[in-house]
C-alpha cells in the first residue's frame, strides 16, 4: 500500500532523484578537470560535493520506496567536463545550485498544493540543503572576485583555501 496516493508526486520526486544523480556526476566531472589542472584542494572539495550529491540522490530513494513508490533512474545527458577557468566552473557551480533550489522549491508547491505534509516535512531537510549549498558557493565566487586574477600565486593561495573546506560541513566561509 501506497503511503502518498499521488502518482504525480511519485514522478516528480523521481524527477528531482534523478536531478541529484546528475548533479553527482557534475561535481564528479568538475573534481576531475580539477585533478587534471593540478588543483588538488578544488579536486578534493568537489569530489566531496560528489559524494554528497549521491547522498542526496539516495535520500530521495530511500524516501520514495518508503511511501510506496519506485525509485527509478532515467535516461541522462552528459553533465559538462570542460571549463574556460576555476573562476568558471564555480560561477557553473552557482548557477547549478540555484536551479536546484528551484527544482526543490516546484516540489515543495506541488506538495503544499496537494496537502501532502510528509512530502513537506521529508523536503523541509532539502530547503535547508540549498540555503547553505548556496551561501557557500556564492561566498566562494565572491573570494574569487575579490582575487580578482586567479594565476600563480593567488590560484595557489585560493586552491589551497578550497581544499581546506570541508564539504560535508556547511556554514563554512572561505577563508584566504
Amino acid at each position: 500500500m501506497s503511503i502518498i496516493n499521488n502518482e504525480e508526486t511519485i514522478k516528480a520526486l523521481n524527477v528531482q532523484l534523478n536531478k541529484e544523480l546528475y548533479s553527482a556526476s557534475l561535481y564528479f566531472n568538475m573534481a576531475s578537470w580539477c585533478d587534471k589542472q593540478g588543483l588538488k584542494g578544488c579536486s578534493k572539495f568537489l569530489y566531496g560535493h560528489y559524494r554528497e550529491e549521491l547522498e542526496h540522490f539516495e535520500k530521495f530513494r530511500d524516501f520514495i520506496n518508503k511511501v510506496g513508490g519506485q525509485a527509478t533512474i532515467g535516461e541522462m545527458h552528459a553533465p559538462q567536463n570542460d571549463f574556460k577557468s576555476v573562476e568558471d566552473l564555480f560561477e557553473t557551480v552557482v548557477k547549478h545550485e540555484e536551479y536546484i533550489t528551484s527544482c526543490i522549491n516546484e516540489l515543495v508547491g506541488h506538495s503544499f498544493d496537494k496537502k501532502d505534509y510528509i512530502t513537506l516535512r521529508f523536503l523541509d531537510w532539502f530547503i535547508q540543503e540549498q540555503l547553505e549549498e548556496q551561501e557557500l558557493f556564492n561566498d566562494i565566487l565572491d573570494k574569487i572576485k575579490i582575487l580578482v586574477d586567479l594565476k600563480g600565486r593567488n590560484l595557489y593561495t585560493f586552491d589551497k583555501a578550497i581544499g581546506n573546506l570541508d564539504a560535508q560541513k556547511h556554514g563554512t566561509s572561505v577563508s584566504l
